[in-house]
């Protein structure tokens, strides 16, 4: 998941309550509020005994106040910050909530944005140490859900370690703004880059209870269940990560990514399967890959995948359609044509099945499979003269070492030969591949890929074989 986290304004300058008339007061309440007062000024002092001591006091006192006073807001929000003062956030963050509520509600603006102060003070510190304590361990081991060499063992260590304070801090900050989308997301965002997507979820699914509604606590919850969904299939979980995107797909119907990856979970698991079962795997990869090219159609990639998944189920129809739509957007991928020139092959549409082998060929000559398939395509016509042209061109490919001077070669031919008369009418070749057949002995290829022509001479210089992938050839 990528990090998104964000700090908060400078610590706000903590403003003391105006207590009042105490005497007016509970007694309780009057004495707790006391206790806060003269536990910061020790405090302040270094006296850190007493002012220990002063907090748990001003604690017990106001919990007491609390119940017998609960019109007091004011004093409240005094055992609120004795709470946070003792690093006791989740009783803080309440006892602010219930001063801040009881105030808004007698309508005391000014008693309420003090309470407010107090209380952002606090929950500023320990927000801003998670989110310096997320950017430490990004700085130390920035990819923390990589398993660390030997090497890299002792700057994992220094990141778990961040990890885990800011998880603490940001925790704790929770704890007193309930219901803060901000503090929230940077929570579930700590979860998420040390690789615990199952915290990271529930956090933003609870957060979304806090805060229904809110766009970028649910796009941030898309994001971590996506991870988690790659989580699963990286981890090679193939149906827990099917199960899983299945369920994302439902919830997210336009989600791109997450076809994908069902795609993915899809044709890894095809690859553990046999027959009817590897097929039906292959044909679903090939349906969600499909999907995702339908919702985002300038992404070739993606009508390739369906393409290539669909082949393997022997779904040629549909695999067909799909690298037409690959080579409408890349008409010279040269992978892409020749797919396509095996499934028009398997079609039995041989005339165009030629026609893209020989582009594929022409695009890139120096691919020997291409040579290889059309051999393929002209056997399954019983056009051998053709079929033979073209596996010249792939033994030649496969076997043959090119010659370190084409031209020195070609100009070694003994004069009055048909490989002299061939140098004399088409000029020096691009390549001259040396190989040898059992049957035939040593051999030479010329290849003029400009021209799609190749010539293939025996020592003597005696044509053998000549290879012709010009478009049309019959």
């Amino acid at each position: 998941m990528k990090s998104r986290v964000f700090a908060a304004g400078t610590a706000a300058v903590l403003c003391l309550l105006l207590a009042g008339n105490a005497l007016a007061r509970n007694p309780h309440c009057a004495g707790g509020i006391q206790y806060v007062m003269q536990g910061l000024r020790d405090k302040e002092k270094g006296n850190t005994e007493d002012y220990q001591r002063e907090m748990n006091k001003a604690v017990d006192q106001l919990s007491m106040c609390a119940t017998e006073d609960e019109a007091d807001f004011e004093a409240l929000g005094y055992l609120g910050w004795a709470y946070a003062e003792l690093d006791s956030c989740g009783p803080a963050g309440e006892w602010f909530g219930k001063a801040i509520a009881a105030g808004s509600a007698k309508g005391d603006k000014k008693k309420v944005v003090l309470i407010e102060t107090n209380r952002d003070h606090y929950w500023t510190m320990r927000y801003n140490d998670g989110i310096a304590a997320i950017q430490t361990a990004q700085s130390a081991y920035p990819d923390f859900t990589k398993k660390p060499t030997d090497d890299e063992k002792e700057l994992y260590a220094a990141a778990k370690t961040s990890y885990e304070t800011a998880l603490l801090k940001l925790t704790q900050a929770k704890f007193l703004r309930p219901g803060h989308p901000q503090t929230l997301r940077n929570l579930a965002t700590a979860y998420a880059l040390m690789g615990d997507f199952d915290n990271a979820e529930s956090v933003l699914r609870n957060a979304l209870v806090e805060v229904p509604g809110d766009t970028n606590l649910s796009s941030a919850l898309t994001t971590v269940r996506a991870n988690k969904a790659n989580g699963l299939l990286v981890a090679n979980k193939l149906d827990e990560a099917i199960s899983y995107y299945t369920e994302l797909v439902k919830q997210d119907p336009n989600g791109v990514d997450l076809y994908m990856g069902l795609g993915n979970a899809y044709f890894t698991r095809a690859g553990n399967k046999q027959d009817a079962a590897k097929k039906a795997d292959f044909k679903l990869a090939g349906d969600a890959y499909a999907k995702a090219y339908s919702l985002r159609d300038t992404d070739a990639n993606l009508a390739f995948n369906a393409a290539l998944a669909y082949q393997n189920a022997s779904e040629l129809g549909l695999a067909e359609a799909q690298w037409r739509a690959v080579l409408v957007k890349s008409p010279n991928d040269a992978d892409a044509l020749s797919q396509l020139g095996s499934v028009l092959a398997d079609e039995k549409k041989f005339a165009e099945a030629e026609q893209v082998l020989a582009k594929a060929i022409s695009i890139k000559p120096e691919e020997k499979v291409y040579f290889r398939q059309l051999a393929a395509v002209y056997s399954k016509q019983s056009n051998n003269t053709r079929m033979t042209e073209m596996m010249f061109m792939y033994l030649a490919m496969n076997s043959g070492t090119p010659a370190p001077d084409a031209a020195a070669t070609v100009k070694g031919a003994k004069a009055g030969t048909a490989a002299a008369n061939t140098a004399a009418s088409m000029g020096t070749p691009e390549r001259v591949l040396m190989w040898t057949d059992n049957q035939a002995g040593a051999l030479q290829t010329w290849v003029y890929a400009a021209k799609k022509v190749a010539f293939t001479f025996n020592s003597a210089g005696v044509l053998v074989q000549k290879s012709d992938w010009s478009f049309g050839k019959k």
